[in-house]
């Protein structure tokens, strides 16, 4: 029916696993295949499944599929035609639907839940369930009381679906969604076909018009940060003999459709766009993903540049930053360190400033024990000191780092909160007087951090405070023996000692 061979894999895992009755939290990356778990099931008997997803256009394109195959599918959400909405609610009242898509703010409305309830759904699919948590980069409130509606419609067996979500997410919606412990299903969320870059931005209009450029022939997304900055640079690409659409909420309905349907139909179109654009968008061939401005966390990241290359075949994701994105982050995070959204940006940016593999930093946001990807701009030029053959070096780095933050964040009980510890490296650690070996140490850290001041614009108590390379050198004194032999004490490896220390503090 659906014209696959064979399955994806983990999809055969999953899908025992549901017949089996387990509720499933499933975090699969894109191209993992996930609407088929609840399109299956469906046909196979597990119905009426009610499927909650943002995506209009996406409801859309599953129905038309599925109506082709003689599945009993409809939809209820703002974007019906009248007689669309006519039509699903005939085929709910005769029990015929075997696959019901809503949106989760047609969900919340008292009328909808009634009827869903003499409905009885066997199975509630729950997609883009990032949605759901207050940490994930697209909280939306409705979701958020997907569980508590889940209760009213008699607790159907539950299966939810994303492609991101941190530790810290998918805990969240464990809590707010599920009533009993689900199965967690975790794939690696790396992309090994997308090379990841970050460049200095000099000139937006300049520096998009050359990836442009060499992506000639070639179908691409650039992410802006405001409808204006989507507005001018489609308008000055296009000028130049781009083939450039704009995409974002400011536009009406009938223009995003129709730059829509010019991305999807051309081989050589370029989006765009604000984050409004991208969600549900199956174009297997786009070849490249540029940021003209930084997004602000991570997760938004990643999904971002996850529309690259879903044909499997290589893909770049490029994004530019200037110095304004580093310096607002340190000030930013100083002045409200026990606010969310600003912890996300501020790993958004780490992952710029960082030397390690882009994929690597990736991962262990996401809880996953990472190799190097050898593709991405610091594994190209040979950035990642930490991957060194030498691994008496790393010890050391990594014994350093302990120290320090040992030294600076206060260890919680289990009464501490998440803002007692942000709050606790906040404040300057007493230091008794140093000894020379310290204070030789601290001389060389001090003009390492003055070195890395100046590169990046900054003052240098933003790169690393004072109390922090105290810290550290009586760490790297305290650790010295036989492994300090073959520790760089070089300037250049000063400087990477103070690298590895800003993300010490930060983690």
């Amino acid at each position: 029916m659906f014209g696959h061979a064979d399955f994806r894999a983990g999809q055969l895992d999953i899908l025992r696993s549901l017949f089996a009755g387990d509720d499933i939290f499933a975090v699969l990356p894109t191209g993992a295949g996930k609407s088929l778990l609840y399109q299956l099931p469906a046909v196979l008997g597990l119905a009426p499944v009610i499927v909650v997803s943002p995506l209009i256009s996406l409801m859309r394109d599953q129905i038309a599929a599925l109506r082709a195959h003689g599945v009993a599918a409809a939809a209820l959400n703002s974007g019906n035609e009248p007689e669309e909405t006519a039509t699903a609610m005939a085929m709910i009242s005769e029990r015929r639907v075997k696959l019901l898509y809503v949106a989760p703010e047609r969900l919340t409305l008292g009328d909808t839940i009634e009827m869903l309830a003499r409905l009885r759904p066997k199975l509630l699919a729950v997609d883009e369930a990032h949605c759901v948590s207050r940490w994930g980069r697209d909280f939306r409130p409705d979701y958020a009381r997907i569980g508590e509606i889940a209760h009213r419609l008699g607790d159907p067996q539950t299966i939810a679906l994303t492609a991101t979500a941190a530790p810290r997410t998918r805990s969240d919606i464990e809590a707010l969604l599920f009533r009993r412990k689900p199965r967690l299903f975790l794939q690696s969320s790396r992309r090994s076909n997308i090379s990841i870059a970050f460049r200095r931005r000099r000139s937006v209009a300049r520096d998009v018009a050359e990836i442009v450029r060499a992506h000639a022939g070639q179908s691409g997304i650039v992410y802006c940060g405001s409808r204006a900055g989507a507005d001018a640079l489609s308008a000055s690409l296009a000028a130049a003999g781009a083939p450039a659409f704009a995409y974002h909420a400011g536009m009406d309905a009938a223009s995003r459709s129709a730059h829509q349907d010019e991305f999807l139909s051309r081989a050589d179109a370029i989006m765009v766009a604000t984050i409004a654009f991208g969600m549900g968008i199956d174009k297997p061939d786009v070849r490249y993903v540029c940021h003209a401005d930084l997004p602000h966390s991570i997760e938004a990241y990643y999904q971002e540049i996850g529309r690259a290359g879903r044909d499997g075949l290589p893909a770049q994701a490029i994004a530019l930053y200037g110095r304004r994105d580093l310096a607002d982050d340190a000030n930013a995070f100083a002045e409200s360190a026990m606010d969310g959204r600003v912890e996300d940006r501020a790993d958004m940016v780490e992952l710029v400033r960082s030397l390690d593999c882009r994929w690597r930093s990736i991962l262990l946001h996401f809880g996953e024990e990472p190799a190097r990807c050898g593709r991405c701009d610091n594994c190209r030029r040979k950035l990642v000191w930490l991957a060194r053959p030498a691994a008496a070096p790393r010890r050391m780095i990594a014994v350093a780092g302990r120290r320090l933050k040992d030294a600076l964040i206060k260890q919680p009980d289990m009464q501490t909160s998440d803002e007692d510890m942000h709050a606790a490296w906040i404040e300057p650690v007493a230091r008794d007087a140093l000894s020379t070996e310290e204070a030789r140490l601290l001389a060389g850290l001090k003009r390492a951090r003055g070195d890395l001041a100046r590169r990046r614009r900054l003052a240098p108590a933003a790169i690393l405070e004072e109390a922090r390379l105290v810290a550290l050198a009586s760490a790297l004194a305290a650790g010295r023996g036989a492994a300090s032999k073959e520790l760089d004490l070089s300037p250049e490896g000063m400087r990477r000692i103070v690298e590895s220390a800003c993300a010490a503090a930060r983690e």
